[in-house]
């Protein structure tokens, strides 16, 4: 029985021992399911802002041991501005540093906590977005928030969760794109400033 135990955590150790990990996590949310056609000839000012207090989107913790910190491959703000820019262009929205209507994406949580233990894993994704669509007369705000787990055995992998996140991005930024409140106050903003 003792030969046995030792010879299961020896095993494990040389897993865990094995495996690597990346220096850090792709993030590229592939966006499918949002309306096209939505608005006609509107222009906004887009600007995607990063409220984190760090950059980091994995954090492995194990009992005993310093966390284990991943960060995107490229910052989180440039994976969303590239995610969702071409998708607001296909609904008919021109993207002009000069426009007079703001749309604003504050990334408040993006994060995936894995605990670690010697057998088995649990990891909890949570990624909360506010999104502020305003001009010099109205601001409309809207939060966007997901969150989800998994749990196995052994060591958490990295592939599986770099998976789970995109897909979860990119079902938080097409329920921005689709939102009825995001679109109504776009046209309606746009609308308001054209007048002046």
């Amino acid at each position: 029985m003792k030969l046995k135990l030792l010879l299961t955590i020896t095993l494990l150790n040389l897993i865990t021992a094995c495996t690597t990990l990346p220096k850090h996590i792709v993030v590229s949310p592939e966006l499918i399911g949002y309306s096209k056609g939505v608005y006609f000839d509107k222009r906004i000012q887009l600007n995607v802002i990063d409220q984190r207090t760090g950059s980091q989107v994995v954090q492995i913790i194990e009992d005993g041991e310093p966390a284990k910190i991943l960060s995107s491959q490229e910052s989180l703000t440039n994976i969303v501005n590239n995610a969702i820019s071409p998708v607001f262009r296909k609904q008919g929205i021109t993207i002009d540093p000069f426009a007079n209507i703001q749309v604003d994406i504050i990334i408040d949580t993006a994060l995936i906590s894995v605990q670690q233990s010697l057998v088995n894993y649990t990891a909890k994704n949570t990624i909360s977005l506010n999104v502020s669509v305003s001009n010099s007369n109205t601001v409309t705000t809207k939060s966007f928030n997901t969150t989800g787990s998994s749990a196995g055995p052994l060591v958490a992998d990295i592939a599986v969760l770099e998976r789970d996140f995109n897909h979860q991005l990119a079902s938080l930024l097409v329920r921005i794109i689709n939102s009825n409140e995001i679109q109504s106050a776009i046209k309606q903003q746009t609308n308001n400033s054209d007048t002046f």
